[in-house]
């Protein structure tokens, strides 16, 4: 921990000190810093720090691309900086709309990845064992596994309030009790038409799984609880804050803003269902293809809400099933380069840069290799797509939300029209291509590094 803390001091120290760090957050890899001036950054000193592989400048965040170890290197940076009181204002990301939507997500759904996947892991095991009957559906066993892996996407909006109430700079107990009463089981009140106001039907629904209402009810509440801070005396503000805060905004929320998220979400699904089905092929093959661009531009968890908005109002998604062909891809190619490495050293980077990316984690593989050499990039991307067309061509869908995309999610693929052994193909097609590609192109000419490796 010795050696987490002493970088962690230097990267504090390089990003312009603890006063100019507004908001830090990492995911899997990347340590994804909000700044009040990125002009106090010194990006050259970052660069040669040991642990450190990449820098990436977004107006929205400054990203440290650090790898594995991001988690332990995160917690010491937090160990650092303490628990700060929350600030007045909701943290303001720079740049243009949308690279301040992007930052907003990152916050919102990035810090529980982590959970996401390994939940995931269990999903599988789950839908596979159900799917092949190898499990009695009303046995211990059934029950607890199937409780560990679902109750987390039924919850959701719980996390969404914690890092939603973190990112808006609103309390976070009070963000999760307004949304826990969105996932309360309200039996006889979620019938349509159930209570009538001034001569409208209305129904109080219950959001469990929804990503935008829950979002939306913490940045309504962020707005209220500031302004009752504002009006309600200090002495009384301890009870009354919170109490009115839940009342505003639970009418509020339930009346109005849920309903008009839940359409917004339905219309998000609906809008990308149209345009992939435009031409599946073409979809799959376009992001698939471009999809580690993404990652390199560090605006991939974009793509996040957008998988979960599928999930929950179609009960299945395509786009991830596109994406693992992405990560394959670059799989491909950097264990290609294993097998024409000119160097001991360049052969234990491919290595280690391979055996991240079979766990879905391509930054090592592309920082560390295929941006290197350039042209290994270009394989992968090939590669890529020619998986994602697959998928579109057959149709492939996962009926669970993917977080990380690697082999072990293979079961979430299972389901009412399970097409795992064509997604199997896809992304076999999506290693292999890349993989002998790199090899041939290694053999027959020197493999030289781009300038702005």
């Amino acid at each position: 921990m010795a050696t987490f803390s002493h970088l962690a001091q230097q990267i504090i120290h390089h990003v312009g000190e603890s006063e100019n760090i507004e908001h830090i957050t990492h995911c899997a890899t990347r340590l994804r810093f909000t700044l009040k001036d990125k002009n106090k950054v010194n990006q050259e000193a970052l660069y040669h720090l040991p642990e450190v592989v990449k820098l990436v400048d977004n107006p929205g965040q400054f990203q440290i691309v650090i790898g594995p170890k991001v988690e332990q290197v995160f917690n010491a940076i937090k160990e650092i900086l303490g628990e700060r009181p929350a600030a007045n204002e909701p943290v303001v990301a720079q740049g243009s709309w949308a690279s301040r939507l992007l930052a907003t997500l990152s916050a919102i759904f990035t810090p529980y990845i982590g959970v996401l996947a390994g939940v995931g892991v269990v999903k599988g095991i789950v839908v596979l064992l159900q799917t092949m009957n190898l499990v009695d559906t009303h046995s211990y066993i059934f029950t607890v596994f199937n409780a560990l892996s679902s109750g987390v996407f039924v919850m959701l909006p719980l996390f969404i309030a914690v890092t939603a109430a973190e990112r808006f700079k609103t309390n976070k107990f009070t963000a999760l009790a307004l949304t826990a009463a969105m996932i309360f089981p309200l039996t006889d009140a979620s019938v349509p038409g159930a209570f009538h106001i001034m001569g409208l039907a209305l129904n109080v629904k219950i959001y469990g799984g929804a990503v935008i209402p829950a979002v939306f009810a913490v940045l309504f509440l962020s707005h209220v609880e500031r302004w009752l801070k504002k009006v309600i005396p200090e002495l009384a503000a301890f009870v009354f804050v919170p109490c009115l805060s839940l009342i505003i905004c639970g009418f509020v929320v339930f009346t109005l803003i849920g309903p008009i998220a839940d359409y917004v979400g339905v219309g998000i699904a609906n809008g990308y269902a149209w345009l992939y089905n435009l031409s599946p092929v073409i979809s799959g093959a376009l992001l698939a293809g471009i999809g580690q661009l993404f990652v390199v531009f560090g605006v991939h968890c974009g793509i996040i809400p957008l998988a979960l908005i599928n999930i929950q109002v179609n009960g299945y998604d395509t786009i991830m099933a596109m994406f693992m062909s992405a990560v394959m891809g670059q799989f491909g190619a950097a264990f290609g380069a294993i097998f024409i490495a000119r160097n001991l050293k360049d052969k234990q980077i491919a290595i280690s840069a391979s055996i991240s990316a079979f766990f879905g984690i391509t930054e090592p593989a592309l920082y560390g290799v295929n941006l290197k050499y350039r042209m290994l990039f270009v394989f992968g991307c090939i590669g890529a797509a020619l998986g994602g067309g697959i998928t579109g061509l057959l149709g492939v869908k996962t009926y669970s939300f993917l977080p990380v995309l690697n082999v072990f999610e293979l079961g979430l693929f299972s389901g009412p029209d399970s097409k795992m052994i064509y997604e199997v193909f896809a992304i076999v097609v999506a290693f292999t291509v890349p993989a002998v590609l790199t090899i041939i192109y290694g053999k027959t000419r020197k493999l030289v590094a781009s300038p702005a490796s």
